[in-house]
């Protein structure tokens, strides 16, 4: 039986760590929806684009003046 409703739903869940000497991880939840009209039978391609930057790079510096 095919519902006259056709619904599409994508999951994506990442969780990176980092290994450095102050590692950390940082875990974020993003929900979006989306509802196509797909004929019975048929396929639709879907293309899914995230884009996200925080980056910091923390740096000591130390030097000696003669």
């Amino acid at each position: 039986e095919v519902s006259s409703r056709n619904w599409l739903a994508i999951e994506i869940a990442a969780s990176q760590s980092w290994a450095s000497q102050k590692g950390g991880s940082t875990t974020e939840t993003v929900s979006v929806e989306a509802r196509p009209t797909v004929p019975p039978h048929s396929s639709l391609p879907v293309r899914v684009a995230l884009y996200k930057s925080n980056i910091s790079y923390p740096y000591e510096f130390n030097a000696d003046v003669f």
